[in-house]
């Protein structure tokens, strides 16, 4: 009742018109007068102002365009029997509409699956029987429509996905780590063996931790049966590499391993270093000549042809150059060693290396680094072992 006294009010004003549209009666405000009567052919009723009757540019592309901009997605069939028009004629003013970006065309609503598949939950091909392919109707939606759609369908997702508390994170974290847990019947972690140890890298690629825990703390947390054998066999297979990202005191310092199939994404951005002429002269040898180094092949490379370099100190210039990232090993025992001849937070004892013939890692051929190699079994610590060119 209210609504028809608004009506009334509005047509005793002038301000709306009573018309007659694929043979019911609308009301329409008086503005559309003139896009009525060229569009569709509205007769128009008596006492229209002269101002709403004079012809507009795009009568039919007009009233397209109010339909659109008034609902959801809708088909061209729907908007023409909404104005009273044939099928083709509203589908060829919608494609008008979209080379000018105002309508887009696709699907946007779901539509109900065939009988068939809605009775069984079952979308299967039977053998020997053909089904025909449902036809597809293309939707039309105005584009602020669309984007307001998407923006509040984006709202109310994230209103779903809320944050768990810290309690349950803190349940997920450790089990999808394979960490650990501590309590009788729960103190075996469920990864094993080398392929324990690279998934367990895998997860923890390019993550700086400090080298003395990298062993005992983390690897061995989550592999039942590590051995420090196992990542230098990893290493020494080129599967493996590690980097240094900055020394820390006690003969510790940052590291992060890496698969060598993925370093290029994981490795760290080199640290601000500026090397010394002991550190320049090795970086360049083993940048510009290529190949693996001994120890003693690389002294008088430290020292250069005017100076004599003692062993600690070509032991220092490299261990520069690792903590830098600017070189690495082949395998983990040159950190290993250094870790137990220091005071590091998380102390190891020192193992002898396994004899094997040292290979290059695929670090050597990332990011400018070389490669440090194994520790030898001479004096002083770390000296020995190969070394190798970026």
């Amino acid at each position: 009742a209210l609504a028809t006294t608004h009506l009334a009010a509005l047509l005793r004003a002038n301000r709306a018109i009573k018309v007659n549209i694929g043979g019911a009666e609308h009301y329409a405000a008086v503005e559309d007068a003139a896009r009525l009567r060229d569009a569709i052919g509205v007769p128009l009723p008596m006492g229209v102002p002269l101002a709403f009757i004079e012809p507009v540019a795009d009568p039919l592309g007009d009233l397209v365009s109010r339909y659109a901009r008034t609902h959801g997605p809708f088909t061209s069939a729907e908007a023409a029997a909404r104005l009273g028009l044939g099928v083709a004629v509203v589908g060829t003013a919608l494609k008008r509409l979209a080379a000018d970006g105002r309508v887009v065309e696709g699907e946007f609503r779901p539509h109900a699956a065939p009988p068939e598949v809605a009775a069984t939950g079952q979308d299967e091909q039977q053998p020997g029987v053909h089904r025909e392919q449902q036809p597809t109707t293309s939707e039309w939606c105005d584009a602020d429509v669309l984007r307001k759609l998407r923006r509040r369908s984006l709202a109310v997702l994230r209103a779903e996905v809320e944050p768990v508390d810290a309690a349950a994170y803190g349940r997920f974290l450790p089990a999808w780590q394979h960490v650990r847990t501590p309590g009788a019947g729960r103190g075996q972690p469920s990864l094993r063996g080398l392929d324990g140890i690279v998934t367990a890298i895998d997860q923890l690629s390019g993550v700086p931790v400090p080298a003395s825990a990298w062993e005992p703390l983390v690897l061995a947390s989550r592999v039942s049966n590590y051995q420090p054998a196992m990542l230098d066999e990893l290493m020494a297979a080129g599967e493996v590499l590690w980097s240094g990202a900055g020394a820390l005191p006690g003969n510790d310092g940052w590291v992060s391993l890496h698969l060598a199939d993925s370093a290029e994404l994981t490795l760290n951005p080199a640290v601000e270093y500026e090397p010394g002429d002991a550190q320049q002269r090795l970086l360049d040898h083993l940048r510009n000549n290529g190949g693996g180094y001994f120890f003693r092949q690389l002294t008088d490379v430290a020292g250069g042809m005017d100076s004599v370099l003692s062993d600690q100190d070509v032991v220092s210039a490299l261990w520069d150059l690792a903590w830098a990232g600017r070189i690495t090993g082949d395998t983990f025992a040159p950190v290993r060693a250094l870790i137990a001849g220091g005071h590091t937070a998380h102390r190891q004892v020192a193992r002898s290396p396994r004899a094997r013939a040292p290979r290059l890692s695929r670090l050597g051929r990332a990011h400018g680094t070389g490669l440090l190699g194994s520790p030898g079994l001479g004096s002083p610590g770390l000296g020995g072992g190969r070394y190798g060119s970026a």
